[in-house]
């Protein structure tokens, strides 16, 4: 996956995706893995939502004093309120990528200076200064549930809210 993609990703993040696979968060936050089309190149959410990234960066003119290309813009989730999780790549080494968030209710980019795990986690203990995401379903949640999207649509298809 990695070679098709042309980039190692954040060892925190193939850990999560080679044990949870892609799902969501509390029906919140939507965790993406790399995907190829039927030629064997990128495709899927990261894909789409990383050229998303990439246009707004170039829109706001990304952030005062951070240079960087909006090809370097990789998105690992979404939110939703449509907020951005992603990383800035300007490191060649991906444990060193910093987390950046588009912000959709601040139409604002922010960077964050750790990991994808650490930045979860963060969120559940309430350990920034102010709330990095426009919606709060995980600022402090103590318990936070991931669903796969196959056992989401297996318990919808029993008749049931995977989220009750």
């Amino acid at each position: 996956m990695e070679q098709a993609w042309g980039f190692s990703f954040p060892s925190d993040y193939k850990a999560f995706v080679e044990h949870y696979g892609a799902g969501a968060i509390d029906n919140f936050v939507g965790v993406f893995e790399p995907a190829l089309d039927s030629s064997g190149r990128p495709a899927g959410p990261i894909t789409e939502e990383s050229s998303v990234a990439g246009e707004l960066w170039e829109e706001l003119e990304g952030i005062p004093g951070v240079e960087a290309q909006a090809e370097r813009i990789l998105a690992w989730a979404a939110d939703g309120t449509g907020d951005l999780l992603c990383w800035l790549r300007t490191e060649d080494d991906p444990d060193q990528w910093l987390v950046l968030v588009y912000e959709r209710g601040k139409d604002a980019f922010k960077l964050y200076p750790c990991g994808m795990t650490e930045f979860l986690v963060r969120i559940f203990r309430t350990q920034f200064p102010e709330h990095p995401l426009s919606g709060t379903p995980l600022w402090g949640a103590t318990a936070p549930r991931f669903l796969t999207r196959a056992q989401e649509r297996q318990i919808t298809a029993t008749g049931r809210d995977p989220w009750a």
